[in-house]
């Protein structure tokens, strides 16, 4: 079940699929404290359900890491036993190390309980709902030509989880790409509700968490079209555009809908999602849809730029080029612009200088 609170614990995880590494001091008091309830390793191993072997490698530390699930069953029969100190709520802060299991990068020093509902996680979800995603196997990943877009993910991922091991890397075609360990997977889909595999298929979409909660607005949508967006002054009409890609012709990327729905909750009014604008085959026949969201009208753009704007200088500048295309003021909405105009003369006062139709 997806958490609805953006926190993953480690009871949240899959035990079969993770692998932890506690302080050797604490797993030896562990085997230590359970042999003084159950007499001899073997008749242990088998109230626990495991191998004796298990207990061995454990007590012994000889591996950098050990199965959640053994950990979870000597933590509960310690539990049971009225050892509190060992539940896996008091255990998941002490951890020095997790992974997933067989092969996997390791997160050094999680940050455990791991809190997504903030602005670095947000980022974090944004970067892999848009230009980036989850593979099949379960490795989050984010791509981008801009290489301080694939850094600032790669240190909100830090930020949020721990010491991440990262694989970062310039790819033939010159984008930049960073994949994050199986086990930041495991949370994103198990606990978050995240889905994996391609976005145009699976469709995913943004957590409830992020839109209950406002502070996470900025970062969330800042990210969204640095990645995504662009900012378009032609004949035709001055814009801010975001597409998104789906394999259904007839209804929008959820995730497209409800990052609409988050810059009107922002007042900056928002056109479409228009669509399909654009039809993609790929080499398997497979076909895509692009939908687009715009922001138009001098007003609605200008408040994006005083609200939102752009991470990346250059779209900074274009935004700011656009907005200095305009030859008229804003239009205000009805009701408004009086109190606009009363409080310019208000300013235009205290600066001294005449208050004409012109000045105004």
């Amino acid at each position: 079940m997806p958490k609805q609170d953006g926190i993953v614990h480690l009871r949240d995880l899959p035990k079969d699929e993770i692998c932890i590494k506690l302080p050797d001091a604490i797993q030896k008091r562990m085997v230590f404290d359970a042999l003084k309830i159950v007499t001899g390793r073997y008749n242990l191993a088998r109230v626990l359900k495991v191998e004796p072997v298990n207990i061995y490698d454990f007590e012994n530390c000889r591996f950098s890491s050990i199965t959640l699930k053994f950990v979870h069953n000597i933590s509960q029969f310690l539990v049971t036993n009225g050892l509190n100190e060992y539940s896996v709520e008091n255990l998941e802060n002490k951890i020095e190390l997790i992974k997933s299991k067989f092969v996997g990068n390791p997160i050094y020093n999680p940050k455990f309980p791991i809190n997504f509902n903030n602005e670095d996680g947000a980022q974090v979800i944004s970067c892999i709902l848009y230009d980036g995603g989850i593979s099949s196997r379960l490795y989050p990943f984010y791509t981008n030509k801009e290489e301080i877009l694939v850094d600032r993910f790669i240190a909100s991922a830090c930020s949020v989880i721990g010491q991440v091991t990262c694989r970062k890397y310039l790819a033939n075609d010159g984008t930049f790409e960073a994949w994050l360990p199986r086990i930041i997977g495991f949370m994103l889909v198990n606990c978050l509700g995240i889905k994996s595999g391609k976005k145009t298929i699976e469709n995913p979409y943004i957590p409830k968490f992020i839109l209950k909660n406002k502070d996470c607005y900025l970062p969330f949508i800042q990210q969204a079209f640095d990645a995504e967006g662009s900012v378009n002054q032609r004949k035709s009409g001055r814009s801010i555009q975001l597409n998104q890609y789906s394999s259904d012709n007839n209804t929008p990327p959820i995730r497209l809908v409800q990052l609409k729905n988050m810059l009107e909750v922002l007042d900056i009014r928002v056109n479409g999602p228009f669509g399909p604008t654009r039809e993609c085959i790929a080499k398997n026949g497979t076909k895509t849809y692009g939908w687009m969201i715009q922001i138009s009208n001098q007003a609605n753009i200008r408040n994006f730029s005083e609200r939102i704007n752009f991470i990346l200088e250059r779209k900074q500048r274009k935004l700011h080029e656009l907005l200095d295309s305009y030859q008229l003021p804003p239009r205000f909405k009805n009701g408004t612009r009086y109190n606009v105009v009363l409080n310019t003369c208000d300013e235009l006062k205290q600066q001294g200088t005449t208050v004409t139709i012109k000045s105004i």
